[in-house]
Parts: structure tokens; C-alpha cells; sequence
């Protein structure tokens, strides 16, 4: 028997597929093409998942392999359709709504009376809190600066009463201020609430 890889095909992708050079490419995650208009230097947690991934496989870290290969394949799902994950806070997202869902199967475990699974929970609810806990978000006052600065030129620009939505909208769309920027929306959008308020107080007093 010929010792070549066994091959199968993949009507989708019209060609044959080697079956163990499958097994290799989800073993090692995530692949980047060459041509592709975003790179791996776009998202640092990107780069530091595929890079856990190895050390994960020569420590045989169990806990850490299953939510690293979860989140590596759900990125590369999301990779060829309408919303590919490409930014630190894409992936943050992504890794936030595991951990809610280990949480949630963790107590469903607990309830059941199976400690065996609710620990295995428990041990890759540690690993997305250190995956999450790695990218530095901006900070309330960073952020502040930056809203007041746009509240500021929009004003000057804009007549009318401003709505934190369109603020909103202002300052993540592709270009604005905080485009991409890791930080959390919630509390961006408290700041621009306040940072209204605070003004209309000061216009009307």
C-alpha cells in the first residue's frame, strides 16, 4: 500500500485535501494569507493565541488546548463570512461570550451533581480570564480627553442638540477617533452621557 496521505475531496473547495494535513492545520490554528488586506500584526491577541497554542500542546495543558482550538476555529469560521474577526477586542468579544458560556455550563454541572465536569469548566473559566485580562484597554480618563475633544469640534460644526448615539456613532466609525481602539463600549458610552450632561448643565445653569 502506497504510503502517500490519504486524500478526500471537498466539493466546496473543488480539490482534494490531505487528511493529515488537515489534522495539522487544526492542530497549529490559525494560517494567514499572503494576500489577505489584514495581517496578524493587526490584533497582538491573535498572534499571543497562536502562540499559547504551542506552548499549551508541549505543556499538554488540556484546559488551555480546548479554549484556545475553540476560539481558533471560531475565527476561522467567522473568517469567510460577512463579519471576519480581525481586531484585539473582536477576539476580546469572542473570548468574553465563551466565558459565558462556560459559566453557564459550569453551574448547569454543578446542579447535575457532576464535579467532574464543572471543574473542567472551572479550569478554562482561569484560561479566558488570563486570555481577557491580557489586552490593556483604554482608561476612563484616556478616553474622557478624546470625547471632549470630538463633543468639542462637533459643536463647533453641528447646530442642534447632540444625541449620545450619533456621538457614539462619530467616534467608532472606520476613521474616528476610537476606531478599533481597545476599550470598553459600556463605559464609553457612560462618558459620553456624562460628558452631554455635564454641558447641558453648564449651558443652562
Amino acid at each position: 500500500m502506497s504510503s502517500a496521505c490519504t486524500m478526500i475531496s471537498l466539493p466546496l473547495a473543488e480539490r482534494a485535501v490531505c487528511r493529515r494535513c488537515l489534522y495539522r492545520n487544526a492542530i497549529t490554528g490559525l494560517r494567514w494569507s499572503s494576500t489577505s488586506s489584514t495581517t496578524p500584526s493587526a490584533s497582538p491577541l491573535l498572534a499571543k493565541l497562536k502562540n499559547d497554542l504551542k506552548s499549551a500542546m508541549r505543556a499538554k495543558d488540556t484546559a488551555r488546548l480546548n479554549v484556545i482550538r475553540g476560539t481558533i476555529s471560531e475565527i476561522n469560521r467567522a473568517a469567510s463570512g460577512s463579519n471576519p474577526i480581525n481586531t484585539d477586542m473582536q477576539v476580546l468579544a469572542l473570548l468574553r461570550k465563551r466565558k459565558g458560556a462556560s459559566e453557564q455550563a459550569k453551574k448547569e454541572a454543578e446542579d447535575a451533581k457532576r464535579d467532574d465536569l464543572a471543574e473542567k469548566e472551572a479550569k478554562e473559566i482561569v484560561v479566558l480570564d488570563e486570555l481577557t485580562s491580557s489586552v490593556q484597554l483604554m482608561t476612563p480618563v484616556e478616553m474622557r480627553k478624546i470625547v471632549r475633544a470630538r463633543l468639542e469640534s462637533l459643536r463647533s460644526s453641528t447646530s442642534g442638540e447632540l444625541k449620545p448615539g450619533p456621538v457614539l456613532k462619530e467616534l467608532l466609525k472606520p476613521g474616528g477617533d476610537l476606531a478599533d481602539k481597545p476599550l470598553d463600549k459600556k463605559v464609553l458610552a457612560e462618558l459620553v452621557r456624562e460628558e452631554l450632561l455635564s454641558n447641558h448643565s453648564n449651558t443652562t445653569s
